[in-house]
């Protein structure tokens, strides 16, 4: 095992507890710190993914639509799941105009386009 695995894996289980937090801004900085800083991209998806649920705080939801769009800067790729989901929410009206600007990041940044 990699020294550095079990560090990560610390960071990953704080990251994910403070996700959860009742403290809005906890959750939110959270989210950012997973999405620039975990170099895992299909981790990092699969949790936004999940972020973009109905039942998830409003402000969450936006984020991880915005995060979306920083993972496809970041590493140059997203899945195909990712680029489904935000053209899925191109008619919601609170998260629309947020999940066109992710996709013209993936656009831009992505390249090759879906992987």
């Amino acid at each position: 095992m990699d020294r550095e695995e079990p560090k990560l894996e610390k960071w990953r289980a704080a990251v994910t507890t403070d996700l959860g937090s009742p403290d809005i801004g906890v959750s939110l900085r959270a989210l950012l710190a997973m999405t620039f800083d975990d170099p895992d991209p299909r981790r990092v998806e699969a949790v936004l993914l999940n972020c973009l649920s109905p039942e998830a705080d409003p402000q969450i939801r936006a984020l991880a639509v915005t995060c979306l769009g920083h993972v496809g800067r970041i590493h140059r790729a997203v899945s195909a799941d990712v680029v489904q989901r935000l053209e899925a929410l191109l008619d919601d009206p609170a998260l629309g105009g947020t999940a066109e600007d992710a996709l013209g990041d993936i656009a831009a940044f992505a390249g090759e386009g879906p992987k």
